[in-house]
């Protein structure tokens, strides 16, 4: 199993200098401007997801997402991601929620709401997500909503035998499926590749940290990125 984390590890950084190329070979001005360095943004992304009955139908999930920007601290960001989750089985889920994003200044910027289809898959200790989310979103000012589509791969890959690490990689495509004051474009909005590694302690907290390739089409960001996150299950009640 360590071999496999280490090749999925190499596969990562390979993808970047891949994406790295492209990037700069489509887009002149992405080597003009040169790579954004890696200290230019910092996300922190932090949740809790508890059980809301018994039965565990039904889930809460609170998302706070502060996003540092060092070059340009105006386009700094923090998002709050309120949802409510409804369990269709152990794998599946559908998901509804909003969001609240504001800028450094604490003025809002932008609100969503959306909707999600989650499902996960256990192969061979792998665990796999695959996620749909749909967004209505409305930037500050405009009444139109932009809708944006997308869709998250992910695979989380145990280090070893009973090890509590772990090796986690995404691919997430945004794609806007139309165009006004609230979505800048139709078509190809985005992509964020992301690899790094997972702790997770035995009273369900975890940590993630990695760096996360975000492609633009025209621009090109590595971006240092540390998840805390923590499941809640509620005990069942004996008979």
């Amino acid at each position: 199993m360590m071999i496999r984390a280490f090749t999925a590890l190499t596969l990562f950084f390979s993808a970047i200098e891949l994406r790295q190329v492209h990037a700069q070979t489509i887009h002149p001005q992405v080597q003009k401007q040169g790579q954004v360095p890696f200290c230019c943004q910092f996300w922190n992304l932090n949740f809790i997801r508890g059980q809301i009955d018994q039965g565990g139908k039904w889930d809460y999930y609170l998302e706070l997402q502060p996003r540092a920007n060092f070059d340009e601290p105006e386009r700094s960001r923090i998002l709050l991601r309120p949802a409510l989750v409804y369990n269709l089985d152990q794998s599946q889920s559908l998901w509804a929620g909003a969001l609240y994003q504001t800028d450094a200044s604490l003025k809002a910027t932008e609100y969503r709401t959306w909707q999600q289809y989650q499902r996960t898959d256990q192969t061979q200790k792998v665990i796999f997500l695959n996620r749909t989310r749909l967004e209505q979103r409305f930037k500050e000012g405009e009444n139109d909503a932009g809708l944006r589509l997308r869709h998250m791969i992910r695979a989380q890959i145990p280090a070893g035998e009973e090890s509590q690490w772990s090796v986690v990689l995404f691919d997430e495509l945004f794609i806007g499926l139309n165009e006004n004051g609230s979505q800048s474009m139709r078509g190809f909005d985005q992509n964020r590749f992301f690899g790094g590694l997972r702790y997770e302690s035995a009273n369900r907290l975890f940590y993630e940290i990695g760096v996360l390739n975000q492609f633009t089409g025209s621009e090109v960001y590595n971006i240092p990125m540390i998840t805390i996150g923590k499941i809640i299950k509620k005990k069942k009640q004996s008979k």
